[in-house]
């Protein structure tokens, strides 16, 4: 039920998308129309994205950050599976096994928009980079096995990172 269900998200969230873009590149060609529809993608996910991380005031709220992924992942494990794993006391990793939406994208035969939808994390990251840092080497939405979501808290050597 919960593949199913996965399934369903990604595909209604990506199937306006892939319509578009494919009507679009009959056109324009499908390089351009990604081109075209690749931020518009970049602005839905982060749309969608800016709830996936705690919401904290400020840096010193780092530990709060890390306490409530454990109520975030109750939600949003109805659509990614992960552990929380607490490398040290200043970084906490997600390994992400799956993503609908990615899964979708490809599925629609439009996976050049992987890299687009990927980007809306970076976006949130930078709208959140008082509070905390984020790396990430590897993402479903561009060929990787996972998404490895990392949380860094803010200290004196990453400040000006």
């Amino acid at each position: 039920m919960k593949i199913l269900f996965r399934c369903l998200i990604g595909f209604l969230t990506a199937a306006p998308i892939s319509l578009i873009t494919h009507t679009l590149s009959i056109f324009v060609g499908k390089q351009q129309a990604v081109k075209i529809i690749g931020p518009v993608v970049t602005i839905i996910a982060k749309t969608m994205q800016k709830f996936f991380p705690p919401i904290i005031k400020d840096a010193s709220e780092f530990d709060h950050f890390k306490s409530k992924l454990k109520d975030k992942q109750k939600i949003w494990g109805l659509l990614f599976d992960y552990d929380i794993e607490y490398i040290d006391i200043n970084t906490v990793r997600l390994p992400i096994q799956n993503c609908p939406f990615a899964e979708a994208i490809s599925k629609l035969n439009i996976p050049e928009l992987g890299q687009h939808m990927c980007r809306g994390d970076w976006l949130v990251a930078e709208d959140n980079i008082e509070k905390w840092r984020f790396k990430r080497n590897c993402t479903i939405g561009t060929g990787g096995t996972i998404c490895d979501f990392t949380y860094c808290r803010v200290t004196e050597h990453n400040k000006k990172a």
